[in-house]
């Protein structure tokens, strides 16, 4: 009898043991920050396009490369983890660090006030301005440094960037594309099916240039005019600032040794966007607070 109530309370004991360990798994997870959370997996889950040169995009070898892609492989060796890329568009990257399916999310991100509002951005890691690509002809119509001309023009580009919320601001007519490559995007504008590209300037600029060298019968070029000075950064979520401080650490820590610089200037034709471009005070800037 003795000898039964004996296991019994070790039995009893042992389920205690283990019901306490499972809590305490639990509660210690839940506690975790984002950046311990990381850490522990040695894993970061980036949502990047894939598709646009020279930023993320595939080489001639199939291999993941560009300005954002290489800059994030040197922040993973300095916090000694892994990048795990994840090929999504821009429509669907602030959805997927939403829903925790990715932990960041790149794809030349504008940091805005109303962004801000909801994900905390790392430091800038880059500098740009809007631009847009024309037909090469000037059969596009779009000439006006106050971008007046922009009303009833067909412009190209992904939902939800913040380039197609200036266009649908200034009146232009959005025609929206899933995660495509360059190549559809400009070929559509050399036929006709759309008027312009409005996007960032100094990708647009390398874009054509590789574009054009792969597909000479597409016939573009860019605008003149050139509008909002922009900031890019890392998208995530605000679940803590402990990912963001990480993360800025790196970034801080590549701007001044010159490693992010030598970056940008290996896949922007020498230039670094690194710092802010002087004497773009004058630009036009279009508030688009109240686009959804």
């Amino acid at each position: 009898m003795l000898k039964k109530l004996a296991t019994s309370a070790l039995l009893m004991f042992s389920l205690t043991l283990a019901a306490c360990s499972s809590y305490a798994d639990k509660n210690s997870s839940a506690n975790q920050t984002e950046w311990a959370r990381i850490s522990e997996a040695g894993v970061l889950k980036v949502a990047t396009p894939g598709t646009l040169y020279p930023t993320s995009y595939h080489d001639d070898a199939d291999k993941l490369v560009g300005y954002e892609i290489e800059m994030l492989n040197e922040i993973g060796k300095r916090l000694n983890i892994e990048m795990d890329y994840q090929e999504i568009g821009v429509a669907e990257a602030f959805t997927a660090v939403d829903s925790g399916k990715v932990d960041i999310a790149v794809n030349n991100f504008d940091t805005t006030k109303e962004r801000l509002e909801k994900y905390h951005f790392s430091i800038p890691y880059k500098y740009s301005i809007g631009g847009m690509i024309v037909r090469e002809d000037g059969s596009s119509g779009i000439e006006a440094a106050d971008l007046s001309d922009w009303k009833d023009k067909k412009a190209g580009g992904g939902a939800g960037t913040q380039y197609m919320k200036i266009a649908e601001k200034l009146g232009a007519k959005p025609v929206i594309y899933d995660n495509v490559t360059n190549d559809v995007y400009l070929r559509d504008v050399s036929t006709g099916r759309t008027d312009f590209i409005p996007n960032d300037y100094y990708t647009q600029v390398i874009a054509i240039k590789y574009i054009t060298q792969q597909f000479p019968e597409i016939k573009v070029k860019m605008g003149t005019a050139k509008y909002n000075p922009t900031e890019q950064g890392i998208v995530m979520r605000k679940t803590d600032t402990s990912l963001k401080e990480k993360l800025d650490e790196a970034l801080k820590a590549m701007k001044e040794d010159g490693t992010l610089k030598a970056i940008s200037e290996k896949y922007y034709a020498g230039q670094d966007l690194t710092e802010p471009e002087k004497g773009v005070e004058n630009l036009p800037v279009i508030d688009t607070a109240d686009v959804k």
